[in-house]
């Protein structure tokens, strides 16, 4: 009698392990679900720029302030859809040799900007503090926006990238070539104070 009377006790005690096991993986299980239905729902910035027009490249190209971070703007192109790209310095024919600022400037409405853009927040939304004998990279705040920050020098010429997206839409890009990124996020706040 006794023996099965253990057995009883091992097979209850061991079923019940299992069913609070058991709970609570499906507790994790229904809060994964809840979060990936309130990353998707139609509500969330990223589904809302599917549906939005982009603008054109005129009225992107009008985004470019005439001077940034005290540098005259000497060019603008749109080398892709949805993009524009302007070229600030202080050298009427900016090149190689010069001190420049590169903005960027991508719409993210629409199916092909929502991609995009949605692939720079995942981006930059993660921890990145990288150091190397000539670069470095890090992800900061900076006057509450989350940034990429790069800096690299290659053959004594200092290079310097920053990234950011602008008003949950536009994925702004700013590359320094013989500047280093103090001079970027000068140019950022300067950027910051264009109505887009």
């Amino acid at each position: 009698m006794r023996p099965i009377f253990l057995m009883l006790i091992f097979i209850l005690f061991a079923t019940s392990s299992c069913k609070q096991s058991s709970d609570e993986e499906n507790n994790v299980f229904e809060e994964k679900i809840d979060e990936l239905e309130n990353s998707t729902k139609v509500g969330s910035w990223q589904q809302n720029l599917i549906t939005t027009e982009p603008l054109q490249i005129d009225q992107l190209k009008a985004k470019l302030p005439k001077q940034l971070a005290g540098l005259p703007l000497r060019s603008s192109d749109s080398p892709a859809a949805q993009t524009v790209v302007g070229t600030y310095s202080v050298s009427t024919n900016p090149n190689h040799e010069t001190e420049n600022i590169t903005v960027k400037i991508l719409d993210g409405a629409g199916n092909y900007g929502f991609g995009h853009v949605n692939a720079v927040h995942k981006m930059i939304s993660m921890e990145v503090n990288n150091k190397g004998d000539n670069n470095w990279a890090k992800t900061q705040d900076h006057q509450g926006v989350r940034i990429l920050l790069k800096e690299e020098r290659v053959k004594d010429i200092q290079f310097s990238e920053l990234q950011y997206i602008k008003q949950n839409r536009y994925h702004i890009s700013l590359t320094g070539r013989r500047l280093d990124s103090k001079k970027l996020l000068q140019a950022k706040t300067d950027l910051e104070k264009t109505n887009f």
